[in-house]
This record gives C-alpha cells, sequence and structure tokens, in this order.
C-alpha cells in the first residue's frame, strides 16, 4: 500500500468559553482549554486531533511543545502508520511523557493520524478498530457544585426529558448527601446516578462516602482518592459499598495495567484525548477485555463514541456538551441514552473554519 507522508502539523490554541461557570472538587471553570491539531499529507487527507482540559491555559504549553519538538519528528513520516509514529514521538520523549502535557500533545497527533487512516481507507474509525456496535449507550454529565439544589434538580430533569437514563453528578461538599437524596427522590428509583468526587477523599472519608451512596442506589463512586496512588484506590475499591472508576487521570498502556492488575477499580476511564491517543486508548481496551472490566470514557464523546464502540466491554460513553453549538461540521446527537458512531470516513470530527476563526487564541 503507499505511504502517506506527512508534510506539515499545525496546532492551534482554541479556549471555547462555557456558557456559565462550573465547578467541582478540582475548581472553578469558565471555559475549555482546547488545542486543535491538522496533520496534513502530501496529496492525500489531512487529519484532526485534540488535546483538551477543563479550565487553565496548558495549550500555551502544548502547542509550542507540538510545533517545536513533535512536529519535526513527524514531518516526512508515514501517516497511515500511527503505531510507528507513536512510537517515533515517544521514544526521544521519554522523559517528557511520563504523564500530563506531554502526552496531552502526542494524544492530539496519533488522533489526527487516526483520522487520516480512517479517510484514506473509505471507513468510519470504528469500523478500523473493530465495529462493535453502531449505538453505544451515553450517560448524562453534570451536577457541579456551581449549581443550586434547584439547578441541579432541573440539569438532571432535563437530560431525562431528552431519554438519558443515566446521570453523573459532583460530590465532595459538606452537602453531598443532601444532593443525592434530592436527586433520587426527584428522579426515582429506576434512574441511574453516578458521583464523582474529583480525588477529593482520603481512605477513610471514601470509604464512609460509599456507605451514603450505596443507601442511595449510586451505580459508581469515580476517582474518590488521589489518583497518583494506587495503594489507595485499591484499597478503597475493595472495601467500597459501591462500584469504583478512575482513569481520567491515567496514561498510556503501563498506567492502566497497574489499576488492572491491582483491581483498583471496576470501571476503566481513559480519555482518549490524554491517555496517548486512540493508539493507547484501544490497548486500554485491550486491557479491560483480558480484566473483565468494563470500559466507559471521559469526556470528548464525540471521539470516544468511535473507540467505545470498538470493543466488547465497552460500557457508556459520558456525554458533555462542551463545544458551542454549530462548531462542528456535523452533530452528535444522543437518543434515548444512546449515540450512533459516526459514518464518515475517519472519527467525523472537525471545526468549522467559522469556529477555529472565532475561537482560536493564536
Amino acid at each position: 500500500m503507499p505511504k502517506l507522508k506527512i508534510r506539515a502539523v499545525e496546532a492551534v490554541p482554541m479556549p471555547l468559553p462555557l456558557d456559565k461557570p462550573i465547578g467541582s472538587a478540582l475548581g472553578t471553570y469558565t471555559h475549555v482549554d482546547f488545542a486543535v491539531v491538522t496533520v496534513h499529507t502530501e496529496g492525500g487527507p489531512s487529519g484532526t486531533g485534540f488535546s483538551m482540559g477543563l479550565g487553565g491555559a496548558a495549550t500555551s504549553a502544548i502547542v509550542p511543545y507540538i510545533e517545536n519538538e513533535l512536529a519535526p519528528l513527524a514531518i516526512g513520516q508515514d501517516a497511515l502508520a500511527p503505531e510507528a509514529l507513536w512510537q517515533r514521538l515517544w521514544g526521544p520523549n521519554k522523559a517528557r511523557m511520563r504523564g500530563g502535557l506531554g502526552v496531552w500533545a502526542l494524544s492530539a497527533l496519533d488522533i489526527a493520524c487516526w483520522d487520516i487512516v480512517g479517510k484514506a481507507a473509505g471507513l468510519p474509525l470504528h469500523r478500523l478498530l473493530g465495529g462493535f456496535r453502531d449505538d453505544v449507550p451515553v450517560y448524562a454529565s453534570g451536577g457541579w457544585h456551581t449549581l443550586s439544589d434547584a439547578e441541579l434538580v432541573a440539569e438532571a430533569e432535563d437530560f431525562a426529558s431528552r431519554g438519558f437514563s443515566a446521570y453523573k453528578f459532583k460530590i465532595g461538599t459538606d452537602r453531598d448527601e443532601e444532593r443525592t437524596a434530592l436527586l433520587r427522590q426527584e428522579l426515582g428509583e429506576d434512574f441511574t446516578l453516578f458521583a464523582d468526587a474529583n480525588q477529593k477523599f482520603n481512605v477513610r472519608e471514601a470509604i464512609e462516602v460509599s456507605c451514603m451512596l450505596a443507601e442511595y442506589g449510586v451505580a459508581w463512586f469515580e476517582e474518590p482518592v488521589l489518583a497518583d496512588s494506587i495503594d489507595d484506590l485499591a484499597e478503597v475499591a475493595e472495601k467500597s459499598m459501591v462500584p469504583v472508576g478512575a482513569g481520567e487521570n491515567h496514561y498510556m498502556r503501563w498506567g492502566f495495567r497497574e489499576l488492572c492488575e491491582r483491581r483498583a477499580v471496576d470501571y476503566l476511564q481513559p480519555d482518549v484525548c490524554r491517555c496517548g491517543g486512540v493508539t493507547e486508548f484501544m490497548k486500554v481496551a485491550h486491557l479491560a477485555d483480558a480484566f473483565n472490566i468494563s470500559l466507559s470514557s471521559h469526556l470528548v464523546h464525540e471521539v470516544s463514541i468511535s473507540l467505545v464502540g470498538a470493543t466488547p466491554r465497552g460500557y457508556m460513553v459520558e456525554f458533555m456538551e462542551l463545544i458551542p453549538a454549530g462548531s462542528l461540521t456535523r452533530e452528535f446527537v444522543a437518543k434515548d441514552g444512546m449515540m450512533r458512531v459516526p459514518d464518515a470516513s475517519g472519527h467525523g470530527v472537525e471545526f468549522t473554519p467559522e469556529a477555529i476563526k472565532k475561537f482560536s487564541s493564536s
């Protein structure tokens, strides 16, 4: 098969404003910090990739890192060999890719290259990766600390009216039980609730909170303790009265292998924009399959839907509307708690030129 040489790599910081501030145990945010990466090939399609985080200005470091260190390694390489390119980018950068922003940058380029592979093959990404199913369950995500009780219930009920049957809300305040009880009362016993602590508690506190969550039938307890302490997470997972989920702050196959081997989670939740891109996300999916652990995803449902839909361990995709309406060339619509994977070649996610011009900070 002929190669598709990479001729250029563009990286654009693109902070996207939120309609109103949102808050969790980690802080309060006014924008989503996107970096949009476009990989161009010689005589072939271009691919789009992303890094993103809530708040902050990580892209001010990620964009020059891509431009100055990763792009020179990528130019001239075959875009149709993302595994080889991943190794080429990671190899000399190991010291800067133990985790964090270096891996975010690598993830963005990797996502773009897999987009090119799909476009060149004329196939949707999830078909290339296994094509396990075309419709994937999604859960609504929100429940921010910045919401009043009335706003919290209104948000959850709005999602329920749109056909969602599962909703994730934030915990980590002195009103956790009141908010949990209120949601259960207003949404009924058959509605699935997930709770996200964003690493708020120590082991003792987390186990106590799990008992409270169990009383209200909460289905998972996300990031109960510091993500870096696998010992703590494993102890909570063993003693918690509610299944434990984690993964959004873990990196590459090695970090997820430890979660699996230690039985530190019941749900793996990789973030494709952080964990190492599509290449690493699918290795995490294979770990989930090998260890019989359910696989969900963290944010970026627009891309994640194709990945979770490609594996038999795919459980649900997190659905959070963070990108301003009309900013993408196609809509990603959830209906009756399900979302259909894109049938476009590649991953199907592309910002409109108008959105890039409007929101780009470069």
